[in-house]
């Protein structure tokens, strides 16, 4: 099993098509980076990256700098003629580089995941469209995030993470475009509290350990929701503990305002969220699933009937419709709500807009 990269950096450093130069600092201080090198899909050496850099021991880095690497024809024989080059961290899973080549589209694109179930199946549909990718931020370090966000001459790139906005609003403005999918917050609230009930049964690959731990008491109440009783699930539902409110509380705001998972949206919150989505390139609402798509595929290049159609659990839309028609839980994505209102209005507006401009 892969482990998560907490402070993990790297950067390529030359290629010359015959060389490939560059370093990567695991997280373990001592340790040794282990990476693969992989072409057409398939791993064609492994090796360590051991070569040092004094300056890395210099600032702390790594205790004995030995972190860098060089490629040559040597290692893989060949190595001028592939296209498709790539390295990976074999203790992470993380894409350490991938060769630039003429398919690849010139922009940066942080996609914020903003549901405990993530979209990565557009992820998927785009990646071979950008040079360097990454989707789940969120389970990695933010060392680590912001090390990807800072990568030297990438001018082609994709992340998409369920990260806080505020803590990386600096970097991302910095040549990045803005995405984003958002669902009615009923809907939202009710799928969450369906996932995070089946998340440990069903061994849902949706949280990483930190995600887990913050999750913790709202895993144990959703578990103990009586799904199956409308009566039951309301009476619950109004009975729920303050540590769970907490965590559950106005997922969209404090994704885009908050600095820690804990922290609850200030009275500022909703304007300025409203002013970073004013920067951003493309948000989609998932009731107007066909412009939402067709948004994110102006962004990525891929045409929209390549992309996969937006995920409609019933389940989800059912008990959505439910806290919705009892406000149970209004008082807990009351702010969440005003932003939709804000974002659904924008929608119309840009629809009436292009309506009268075809007429």
């Amino acid at each position: 099993m892969r482990r998560l990269a907490l402070a993990m950096l790297f950067n390529i450093e030359q290629d010359s098509g015959d060389r490939v130069v560059g370093y990567c600092v695991p997280d373990g201080f001592e340790s040794t980076p282990s990476l693969a090198v992989e072409a057409d899909g398939k791993t064609i050496a492994r090796f360590e990256a051991g070569e040092l850099r004094q300056s890395l021991v210099d600032g702390g880095r790594h205790q004995t700098g030995r972190c860098g690497f060089t490629i040559t024809e040597a290692e893989v024989p060949g190595l001028a003629g592939i296209e498709d080059l790539t390295i990976i961290d074999e203790e992470t899973g993380i894409l350490v580089y991938r060769r630039a080549r003429p398919g690849f589209l010139q922009r940066k694109v942080v996609r914020l995941e903003t549901h405990l179930f993530p979209l990565w199946r557009l992820d998927d549909a785009v990646s071979p469209r950008f040079q360097h990718f990454l989707r789940g931020a969120e389970a990695h370090g933010r060392e680590t995030v912001t090390q990807l966000l800072l990568l030297n001459d990438v001018g082609s790139s994709y992340l998409s993470g369920r990260i806080l906005y505020k803590n990386y609003a600096y970097f991302i403005d910095n040549g990045f475009d803005v995405c984003m999918f958002v669902q009615d917050p009923h809907t939202e609230f009710a799928e969450r509290l369906l996932i995070l009930g089946r998340v440990r049964k069903a061994g849902l690959p949706v949280l990483g350990p930190r995600d887990t731990m913050v999750y913790e008491p709202a895993i144990d109440f959703a578990e103990s929701l009586p799904f199956d009783s409308d009566r039951g699930l309301k009476r619950a539902l109004r009975s729920m503990p303050g540590e769970v409110a907490q965590r559950l509380a106005n997922p969209l705001t404090r994704l885009m305002t908050a600095a820690t998972p804990d922290e609850m949206p200030a009275g500022a919150a909703v304007a300025s969220a409203l002013d970073a989505f004013a920067s951003f390139a493309a948000i989609g609402l998932r009731t107007e699933p066909d412009a939402a798509l067709a948004g994110f595929s102006a962004l990525t290049g891929v045409a929209s009937e390549a992309l996969p159609r937006l995920p409609h659990a019933k389940a989800a839309q059912s008990f959505g419709r439910m806290l919705a028609e009892t406000r149970a839980i209004d008082s807990l994505i009351e702010t969440d709500c005003e932003l939709f209102h804000h974002l659904n209005e924008a929608a119309r507006r840009a629809s009436a807009s292009v309506a009268a401009g075809s007429a």
